[in-house]
């Protein structure tokens, strides 16, 4: 092969690689974007189940100077002792990332006691009829009616919702072209919850 042949090829291949190179930037760049995303995703997942776990061990109803009983129409069973604690798990759970109110981000708690007829018994906090949330930008996505359909018959028994609303931002930003450059994301995690059982 001669030296003018070596030196199309060369020449050839460099043509090749110019042609060729942003498309693998892209596509790279777009794989990187992908998967912060996901990472997002999965650590908001994580961190509501996390939440959840660590509610399932308390009580809506118990507070620094009372108990109230869920039974009275009256109770509101919405005692910070309780909650607080669920929404600082979360955040200690959900880093590096983290909750931005003024994004529309939230977390919503919601106690919920079934009885055995797979009845709604209540929905706690009282208070707040569509969950207790954090920064009130957001609501529960859980109904009453789907939160008994799911839980079905006996026995009775109390659940946990904990849901979480987050808006991820791209990191790259060089995709807001075909994807929204905040993205939303929600997550929810149920656990049972014996404190908020009716035990009927």
């Amino acid at each position: 092969m001669s030296r003018r042949e070596r030196g199309g090829q060369r020449a050839q291949s460099l043509v090749e690689l110019a042609i060729l190179l942003p498309f693998f930037l892209v596509l790279i760049a777009g794989l990187t974007e992908v998967g912060f995303a996901i990472a997002a995703y999965l650590s908001l997942q994580d961190a509501a189940r996390e939440a959840a776990r660590f509610g399932a061990d308390g009580d809506p109803c118990l507070y620094e100077d009372r108990q109230e009983d869920p039974r009275d129409p009256r109770a509101v069973c919405g005692s910070d002792l309780f909650l607080r604690p669920i929404f600082d798990r979360f955040g200690e759970a959900f880093q590096p990332y983290a909750l931005n109110s003024g994004m529309g981000d939230d977390l919503v708690i919601s106690a919920f006691g079934i009885r055995q007829d797979g009845t709604l018994a209540w929905r706690l906090p009282r208070d707040a009829p569509n969950g207790w949330s954090r920064f009130n930008n957001r609501s529960s996505r859980v109904t009453n009616v789907a939160i008994v359909a799911q839980v079905g018959r006996p026995p009775s028994k109390g659940i946990l919702v904990v849901e979480t609303y987050y808006h991820h931002r791209q990191r790259l930003g060089l995709f807001t072209w075909i994807f929204p450059e905040i993205i939303p994301m929600y997550a929810s995690a149920w656990m049972p919850l014996p404190a908020a059982d009716p035990m009927e």
